[in-house]
């Protein structure tokens, strides 16, 4: 059994250990001099590890990986004994305070400190990278401040080390709050959610204060999986760069050189970022995604040892904000057109009451004007399109009561959309609390209200269409001036000379037209993010939207069938076309 706790003057490979340093997930850490009498860093491994031989194998290829590294800003990797039976690992030893305690102790960075950690850091982060090596666990503790600047340690090790409790037992390892949320849903690490590690120590050392906030754990990562970090006090340019780059999606959040770029522009005391010809920031290069999370099932927990599914299922995570969190990264067909990073449909003026997104998937802060990226869940495209058939298959035979369904659907979703906003806006501004599904619910009729306003315009426009195509092609059909197709002997007979299954494509043509403006016409923004929080609720994930798409494509086949069989069309409860003879 590998030995965990060693006194000084004990020798480890060579090393003789002179006294503790440190001690967590991965193992403990010593000082230690090696034969020529240099100081180094000895970290001793975890005994778990040799439990997993394929976890060694892919630390001992890191290790020889890192050991080619030289960055003033990244420790050396000076030996390592992975195979041994005290497998550690040795490292330069860095002089200096990690970037946790400096802060405690000397308060947040100025902004001029502020941006030149953020391009020391980004520089050595893109290094360790480049060679292939994520860093895994990009926390306070990992940062040393040095008269150098800041130098990475720990990087590429702990996580491997430790893959063998994620395989067998569905646990992640890592400090609540510089977690991406990816990796708490049980994606896999990757460079995104290295550079959001990176974000949540800029925001630290920024403020002098937890990314986002403090105890209960619960609301430690509620917060970070709702993308809403603690920016109070920052200027705005500084406030925002920070805030996109924490975002939830990981294809929204801006490459680290448009956050670095912003920093400095705040450095130098230009506060107010310069808006993009839709009101956006410049900072919107996104980076690589990280793979989805894998479809084992597994509970995912943290250090602490509590489920990450039931912290987000209680208290601060509960409500519409964490209605997706089963399935934040499905990717199958049904439920994402993977276009949601490059919006460009965004209303500024989605809603009545100004309460909409700020354009980019965002919340518009009443104090501070900020545009801070609303966590939204994916596209489900394909779904909404298998549901839409329903309504136009509906609509060639029923085409008033299509529309009057399609009209409440989408005041219901839209009343949606503003309760999460709403929601969302409250724990920007103060936290989560335990009492927001409630508050939520409780307010969920205001915005029902709000929503009937919200959809007239749309619901006019839609009107309008409908009345124009629908009205001149009746008419061209039922005047005999427009034949679309000649009727067979003993086909059934629809307007004037055409069979009767062109009448029927023709109001299902009208009521699409009509659908289409209930969905992109004016205003509309609101009721389609609606609609993403309301499928996410009633069909989470691939499952979820797999299901909802049969259904709908089988229900839209059977209204169809008896559409093209010869069902008559009510017009109730609105009256029908006149004869026009």
């Amino acid at each position: 059994m590998e030995r965990m706790d060693v006194a000084p003057g004990t020798e480890i490979g060579g090393y003789r250990v002179l006294g503790p340093l440190g001690r967590g997930g991965m193992g403990a850490v010593y000082r230690a001099v090696d034969a020529d009498g240099t100081t180094v860093a000895l970290k001793l491994l975890h005994p778990h590890l040799g439990e997993d031989p394929a976890a060694r194998e892919r630390l001992q290829r890191e290790v020889r990986t890192l050991q080619r590294v030289r960055h003033p800003g990244v420790a050396r990797v000076l030996d390592a004994e992975i195979e041994a039976g005290e497998a550690f690992v040795v490292t330069e030893l860095v002089d200096g305070e990690d970037l946790g305690t400096r802060v405690r102790t000397r308060g947040a960075l100025t902004p001029v400190e502020l941006a030149d950690l953020a391009e020391r850091l980004r520089g050595a982060v893109a290094v360790v990278h480049e060679t292939g090596v994520l860093h895994r666990d990009l926390t306070p503790g990992n940062v040393m401040v040095t008269e150098r600047g800041p130098v990475l340690i720990d990087f590429g090790i702990a996580q491997d080390a430790d893959d063998l409790r994620v395989t067998s037992t569905g646990l992640v390892m890592g400090t609540p709050g510089f977690v991406a949320p990816e990796v708490l849903e049980g994606g896999e690490p990757s460079e995104a959610g290295d550079w959001w590690s990176w974000a949540a120590l800029l925001v630290l050392a920024a403020t002098g204060r937890p990314p986002f906030g403090g105890p209960p754990l619960q609301a430690v990562l509620a917060r970070a999986r709702a993308g809403e970090p603690d920016l109070e006090g920052l200027d705005r340019r500084t406030a925002t760069a920070l805030r996109a780059a924490l975002a939830v999606d990981p294809w929204r959040r801006p490459a680290p050189e448009h956050v670095v770029a912003e920093l400095r522009l705040a450095a130098q005391g230009e506060t107010e970022p310069d808006a993009g010809p839709e009101g956006d920031d410049d900072v919107t290069r996104a980076v690589p995604p990280p793979p989805p999370p894998p479809r084992d099932g597994g509970t995912r927990v943290l250090d602490a040892g509590v489920p990450a599914t039931a912290l987000l299922a209680t208290g601060a995570a509960a409500g519409p904000a964490g209605a997706d969190a089963a399935d934040p990264g499905a990717d199958d067909a049904w439920d994402d057109d993977g276009t949601d990073a490059w919006d460009d449909d965004a209303d500024p003026d989605a809603d009545l009451d100004g309460d909409d997104d700020a354009g980019d998937g965002g919340v518009l802060d009443e104090e501070t004007g900020d545009a801070a990226p609303l966590p939204e869940p994916r596209r489900r495209t394909g779904t909404v399109l298998a549901l839409g058939s329903v309504l136009v298959a509906l609509g060639a035979t029923r085409p008033a009561v299509a529309l009057l369904v399609a009209v409440g659907v989408a005041v219901l979703v839209r009343s949606v959309g503003l309760d999460v906003t709403a929601l969302h806006r409250r724990r920007a501004r103060r936290g989560a609390g335990r009492a927001d599904a409630a508050r939520a619910v409780g307010a969920w009729p205001w915005y029902l209200v709000r929503s009937v306003l919200g959809v007239v315009p749309a619901a006019v426009v839609a009107a309008s269409v409908v009345v124009v195509v629908g009205g001149v092609g009746w008419w061209l059909l039922d005047t005999g001036r427009w034949v679309a197709v000649d009727r067979a002997p003993g086909e059934p007979a629809g307007l004037g000379q055409n069979p009767a299954w062109v009448t029927t494509a023709l109001l299902a043509l009208a009521v699409l037209a009509g659908l289409l403006m209930l969905w992109f016409g004016p205003l509309c923004r609101a009721t389609r993010v609606g609609a993403r929080w309301t499928l996410a609720t009633v069909a989470p994930g691939w499952p979820g939207a797999l299901t909802a798409s049969v259904l709908g494509l089988a229900a839209a086949a059977v209204l169809a069938v008896l559409a093209l069989t010869g069902a008559d069309v009510v017009w109730w409860p609105l009256p029908g076309p006149p004869d026009l003879g």
